[in-house]
């Protein structure tokens, strides 16, 4: 069943469309570099920590663990075997002993003989400030946008009270103001 009026969200679709012009078909250029985003920068900056947690030279404890796992397994298995007089009463604890160092033992073994693969260190993204020719460029490809006091950069992301100046000569004509961003010199147009 169909309805025959349109929905309040099949309007707004309508609508926003109308505002945002097709995309143009110019291809991309690419003399202009990456510019990462704040979140994009935060996650390499998590991947690095943890890279660097990771970076230790292998596992430290294993090798003394398993020379002290190995001497500590024979002596007990030495006093449990051999017949002293009076270790009688202790033979079960001390092969009970025995058996968890050897346990122990050979987690440690495993572990100085595995050599993690950790890859290379990831490298660290830093903020690109846009240059004035990638500004008009993005900003002549830029969806219309409505005026809001506080934003987000499309540039880096960064929420804030961005700084406006009037409509320059070269900006988009449906622009009232142009936004500019003091992280990362991103400029673009609100309506």
């Amino acid at each position: 069943m169909t309805l025959a009026k349109s929905t309040n969200q099949q309007r707004v679709r309508r609508g926003f469309r109308e505002l945002c012009p097709e995309p143009a078909d110019s291809t991309v250029n690419s003399d202009f570099p990456n510019h990462p985003t704040l979140s994009e920068i935060a996650t390499r900056q998590k991947e690095i920590e943890s890279w660097e947690a990771m970076n230790v030279g292998g596992y430290r404890w294993a090798k003394p663990g398993t020379v002290i796992g190995s001497l500590i397994c024979a002596v007990m298995i030495v006093l449990a075997v051999t017949p002293i007089p009076p270790n009688w009463p202790w033979n079960i604890p001390l092969v009970v002993v025995a058996i968890f160092t050897a346990v122990g033992t050979v987690v440690c073994v495993l572990l100085w003989f595995d050599t993690p693969d950790i890859g290379p260190r990831p490298e660290l993204l830093v903020i690109v400030p846009f240059s004035r020719a990638e500004n008009l460029h993005l900003m002549q490809e830029q969806a219309v946008e409505p005026f809001q006091a506080i934003c987000t950069c499309p540039g880096c992301g960064h929420t804030d009270t961005h700084r406006i100046r009037e409509h320059a000569e070269r900006d988009p004509g449906w622009a009232a103001v142009t936004r500019h961003c003091g992280v990362c010199e991103r400029e673009w147009a609100q309506a």
